[in-house]
């Protein structure tokens, strides 16, 4: 391969990734005496010999790693051969251990924080505590912006000035250079609205007011005497950091959250206050779903209410006899109860093109969640519905219509699909989305 060739290919890869590779190469030659090109056999051996070491994670990259040096200088790939696969297949399945999940800041805690925060500040303005009130107001804007854009602590850490466009009351675009997900030269914007609330916003400028930055790094480090850094924090700084403000803050259990656990705890938050799984991965800028599920959670409230829920829907009647004095009324609920016959807008499909996930999907939805309501196929392909929906009132049948399609979202969101439906009255013309 020619210099100008290489330069290319390396550009073409993360920086960690280069690193991590490189790492898994000198292990393989220069650790465990391994020779490139090498066999099948020799990897098996190699993941045998490992396979106590690391976790199942270290020994897929230890294999990409092999993979690409084979791939780039010409050579067959190894990893690829039966024997590679099934030998990592019986490491895994006799070592496996459960993977370690970020614990998700909860809105509340992260309420608590904030307030501390903006009391401290307070304090040290009135006191003249000027390095204290810069650290108070910039861990804040940390806190905040990392929570409600859900990111990844190389990305707080790699924020320059120049790239962020702030208007108090409306909202903040950061369009960076690089991170993780996105190259140099893309046009990649990420984008976070004013709230009434914990605002992202007004934290970022009234930090970028105090500090007087006009450009570098966000989240700079401040030293003892208040002197702002020209240079980037490290994003190995920001778990340390966010530590360190929630054990001041009174959090409880302050040392057991990490650098994900703003990530996870907006997902988390966004998952259960009513967002579907495709502006959740636009927000957070995921890419496939399995990386967006790996960071939600569903509430046990949310299920208890569920299986309550079901079981109420589920109830034999219970007979309502009126006292003897009172004659029986014939107007009441159920005199006034309607039915609206709704069409109903269904697509589900699974990124990568398989239909297991979406016909499991589609399967539960329609034997489950429609049934109830009298569901009735009105075209070949599965995609149209129509459903006779009883209701008392139109902010009844609103209510019942936006559960359904809530309903809808979770099955798809747990079968890892992609789900796009809306509902249709052709009576009044009314549509639902």
């Amino acid at each position: 391969m020619s210099a100008t060739v290489a330069q290319y290919v390396l550009a073409a890869d993360r920086d960690n990734t280069v690193k991590s590779y490189a790492a898994a190469l000198r292990n393989f030659e220069e650790v465990w005496k391994g020779l490139l090109p090498t066999t099948a056999d020799t990897v098996a051996r190699y993941l045998a010999e490992h396979a106590e070491i690391y976790l199942i994670s270290t020994l897929r990259l230890h294999l990409a790693a092999l993979a690409r040096w084979h791939a780039d200088n010409g050579f067959a790939d190894p990893t690829r051969a039966p024997l590679v696969r099934k030998v990592l297949r019986g490491i895994r399945a006799k070592h496996a251990v459960p993977q370690k999940r970020a614990r998700p800041l909860q809105l509340d805690v992260l309420e608590d924080v904030s307030d501390w925060l903006l009391k401290a500040q307070a304090l040290a303005r009135k006191h003249g505590r000027e390095t204290e009130q810069l650290r108070r107001s910039r861990d804040r804007a940390l806190l905040l912006l990392g929570f409600w854009r859900a990111f990844r602590s190389d990305e707080l850490s790699s924020m320059r000035v120049e790239d962020v466009q702030a208007e108090r009351g409306k909202g903040l675009t950061c369009r960076p250079r690089k991170t993780k997900t996105t190259d140099e030269g893309e046009d990649r914007a990420f984008h976070c609205p004013a709230l009434s609330r914990l605002c992202p916003v007004d934290a970022y400028l009234e930090w970028i007011e105090l500090s007087g930055l006009k450009a570098g790094p966000v989240f700079p480090g401040i030293d003892r005497w208040g002197n702002v850094s020209h240079e980037h924090m490290l994003s190995k700084a920001v778990l340390p950091l966010l530590r360190r403000i929630l054990h001041e803050a009174g959090a409880e259990e302050a040392a057991s959250y990490s650098s994900h656990s703003l990530r996870r705890g907006f997902a988390t938050w966004a998952s259960s206050s009513g967002w579907d799984l495709k502006e959740l991965m636009e927000h957070v800028g995921w890419r496939d779903v399995s990386s967006a599920l790996r960071y939600v959670d569903v509430s046990q409230d949310t299920l208890k209410w569920k299986f309550e829920r079901g079981l109420a829907a589920s109830a034999p009647p219970v007979p309502q006899t009126p006292p003897a004095t009172q004659p029986v009324e014939e107007s009441g609920p159920s005199a006034d109860r309607q039915v609206a016959t709704v069409h109903l807008r269904l697509l589900l499909t699974k990124p990568g093109g398989s239909r297991r996930g979406a016909d499991r999907a589609q399967k539960q939805i329609e034997t489950v969640h429609l049934a109830k309501f009298g569901v009735r196929q009105i075209d070949r392909d599965g995609k149209r519905f129509e459903l006779q929906v009883p209701f008392h009132d139109r902010d009844n049948l609103d209510e019942t219509l936006l559960e359904l399609l809530d309903e809808l979202y979770r099955v798809a969101l747990a079968c890892e699909c992609v789900l796009e439906a809306s509902l249709h009255e052709p009576a009044t013309d009314s549509s639902w989305n």
